[in-house]
């Protein structure tokens, strides 16, 4: 297949972007570039490393997901983006004239890119939405699996954490191969004007296959979203009756609350690109997901104090057992839970003497407590 640029499909170019098709494109490399393989891994290296800030492998996971999508989505960027960031960006007609300082694989401007490395492209990218989609339900069903108040339910076993932490790469391997198989058998259908911003390839069905399967797991995180909320709406409406204190991150359901919208909003932009294939805001909707990510779980007071660590650590909790019911969510691990718990319960103080007025007696026969006023 021989990769040419025409004046024809630069008169594409123009009528589905107009002037702004070049900052759309700044603005796509910069989101790729900084978010996803930048900021994206000093947080999974923080949570991976940092002792105070270490999450739960469904999340690091997801951390991993966006990164892969990173990188492939900028095999075909070019010195643009780093100009960009360093607000030195030369008069457009210039760069695409002589783009000689690239980076990557240099081949975003000018002639197509050769044809090995756009079916390359066209065929890891066809998998990443799919594979985003599956870890993000992974994440949410660990919460509701962590929040549902039973010990026992809420222990993940290896082979169940590996269904979770594999099953996003078994997805995009599979859309994958799909891609790579259709673009080796009709490489004329392997094209960068199409997509604008990257290499794709032409094929209705294997499109609507992957948008269906996305939205379908999109409505699974929905679904999961709900019973997450309405089971901590109902934890919080028992503590709030009996007048305990509940020890909840209420910045925690902020996060889960904007990750949901996040994610509901992604659905949107799904069926926009399923009935209009030449759309660019799904492009820079999925740019911007790493950010977004970033933004949600990274502004944490554990994270914050690891990356300001001239900062003095803050003051002690004053009440053990809610600062562990508070921070042990993300930081649950089967094998170290249930010795937190015991070191937070050591180190608690004694519990006050029964009055003789009410004298609080268990029975060994039924499960029910028995008050006797003495």
């Amino acid at each position: 297949m021989s990769h040419t640029h025409s004046s024809h499909d630069d008169d594409n170019y123009s009528t589905r972007t107009g002037r702004a098709g070049p900052a759309l494109l700044d603005i796509w490399i910069f989101f790729n570039l900084v978010g996803n393989t930048i900021l994206l891994p000093i947080l999974l290296l923080t949570f991976v490393l940092a002792k105070r800030a270490r999450r739960h492998a469904t999340l690091v996971n997801l951390l991993v997901t966006w990164i892969f999508s990173g990188i492939f989505a900028n095999l075909l960027s070019v010195h643009q983006a780093m100009s960009f960031l360093h607000g030195l960006v030369p008069e457009r007609k210039m760069l695409m004239q002589k783009p000689d300082h690239r980076f990557f694989a240099n081949k975003h401007y000018g002639p197509e890119p050769p044809e090995a490395l756009c079916i390359a492209q066209s065929s890891l990218l066809y998998g990443i939405t799919p594979m985003w989609s599956v870890s993000v339900l992974m994440l949410f069903w660990f919460m509701s699996i962590a929040i549902c108040g039973d010990r026992e339910k809420s222990v993940i076993r290896t082979p169940k954490l590996i269904l979770m932490l594999a099953s996003p790469y078994v997805v995009h391997i599979a859309f994958f191969v799909a891609a790579l198989v259709l673009s080796l058998n009709r490489p004329d259908d392997v094209t960068r004007h199409r997509r604008y911003f990257y290499c794709s390839l032409h094929h209705h069905k294997l499109a609507l296959a992957m948008s269906l399967f996305t939205i379908g797991t999109c409505v699974g995180i929905i679904h999961l979203e709900v019973r997450l909320a309405i089971t901590a709406y109902r934890h919080w409406w028992c503590l709030k009756q009996a007048n305990k204190r509940n020890g909840v991150d209420f910045y925690f359901y902020l996060r889960v609350l904007a990750f949901g919208a996040f994610v509901t909003f992604g659905m949107i932009v799904n069926l926009l690109f399923l009935f209009d294939s030449k759309s660019l805001v799904p492009d820079i909707f999925l740019a911007t997901a790493g950010a977004v990510v970033f933004l949600i779980f990274g502004i944490q007071c554990d994270v914050l104090s690891v990356w300001c660590y001239w900062r003095p650590p803050p003051p002690p909790p004053k009440d053990p057992v809610c600062e562990f019911k508070r921070t042990s969510f993300w930081r649950r691990s089967e094998a170290t839970f249930q010795q937190d718990l015991a070191e937070v319960l050591k180190n608690l103080p004694p519990s006050p003497p029964l009055s003789k007025e009410d004298l609080i007696i268990i029975s060994a026969k039924a499960p029910n407590i028995v008050r006797h006023s003495v």
